[in-house]
């Protein structure tokens, strides 16, 4: 759960950790930017190359699939495309979100997963929404996604965030105190990356001054990086463009796509739980719809987070990511 060689498993990661380490064949990674996706798929990559290092293996985006499926359109290649593909024993396909809505690329991956899985070999996916949120993808290629083992990877808590905070500090020779440890853990809920970076600012503040990381150093820092008590609805708005891998523009947009549903729901509760804007200025917010649609859109999701585990996940960790801890009362 870091960009460095060593991977800090947590509770919010073991059991993806498990799934890559022990090989299963497909394996489905999704969560919140940072979380530590990207540095499961490398060891996926790395652990197949010292077993079997003359390996066939392709890691790419997925947006660089598409790319190179459509170059093979152009010049008439598709069949050495595909030829390319089918040899391979490890396939890594990153933000696998980026082809929805690109339907003949889809079909194209769809022949190289019926191959690669006939055949026994690993398929290692990321995106930050579970399968069952992706839009316009082909129904069997979900079912792949679904076959084999989804893991969710969470923001940590902060008995996680102290562990990765001391070993960030550790891996970049900087001193702190567990009192420090613990002020870092708590005044930022952040994703590990988030964490790694802030101890970056630490260490580049500090370098060549000569004085020690102490807990008034940090609060200078926090000064600068926590987001103010009051939220704003942008800021709301980009975060959860962020987690659901959607732009902030379509969420606000008047557009009624299936894909826009559950993050604009997600932002109208929020802005109206953190901002104490009134309804009617939330509803202009969003697509200058009237506070009766922003009454309706905060019900329908509260009526699913009665009752999906996932949605309140979803939730708890945009809280999270936004530092949320007090919400104002309903208007």
């Amino acid at each position: 759960m870091s960009s460095s060689d060593e991977f800090i498993v947590l509770p919010e990661n073991r059991f993806a950790y498990t799934a890559i380490v022990e090989r299963s064949p497909c394996v489905f990674l999704y969560g919140p930017s940072g979380v530590g996706k990207s540095h499961l798929a490398r060891i996926a990559v790395e652990q197949m190359l010292r077993q079997q290092p003359s390996a066939p293996i392709q890691s790419l985006n997925a947006s660089g699939f598409a790319a190179e499926f459509a170059g093979a359109a152009d010049a008439g290649t598709i069949a050495e495309f595909q030829k390319s593909y089918r040899r391979l024993d490890l396939l890594v396909l990153e933000d696998i979100h980026a082809l929805e809505s690109r339907g003949e690329t889809q079909q194209q991956l769809l022949a190289v997963v019926n191959e690669l899985t006939s055949r026994g070999c690993m398929l290692v996916w990321t995106c930050p929404k579970s399968p069952g949120e992706l839009v316009d993808f082909l129904p069997k290629l979900v079912s792949r996604f679904r076959a084999g083992v989804m893991a969710h990877l969470r923001l940590p808590d902060a008995e996680g965030r102290r562990e990765l905070v001391s070993y960030f500090a550790k891996t970049s020779q900087v001193s702190v105190s567990e009192d420090v440890v613990s002020l870092i853990a708590t005044e930022l809920p952040y994703s590990p990356r988030e964490l790694q970076a802030f101890i970056s600012r630490i260490d580049a503040d500090l370098r060549g001054r000569k004085r020690p990381v102490n807990s008034d150093t940090v609060r200078k820092l926090l000064r600068h990086e926590v987001h103010a008590p009051e939220l704003t609805m942008v800021e709301i708005t980009r975060a959860v463009a962020r987690y659901f891998g959607v732009s902030a523009a379509k969420i606000r947009s008047a557009s009624r796509s299936r894909q826009l549903v559950l993050p604009r729901q997600c932002a109208m509760l929020l802005a109206r739980d953190l901002t104490g804007k009134s309804l009617a200025q939330i509803g202009h917010f969003f697509g200058d719809r009237d506070h009766s649609t922003v009454v309706h859109a905060c019900r329908r999701l509260q009526e699913l987070l009665a009752s999906d585990a996932e949605s309140r996940s979803h939730l708890s960790q945009l809280r999270t990511a936004l530092g949320a801890t007090e919400v104002f009362s309903p208007p």
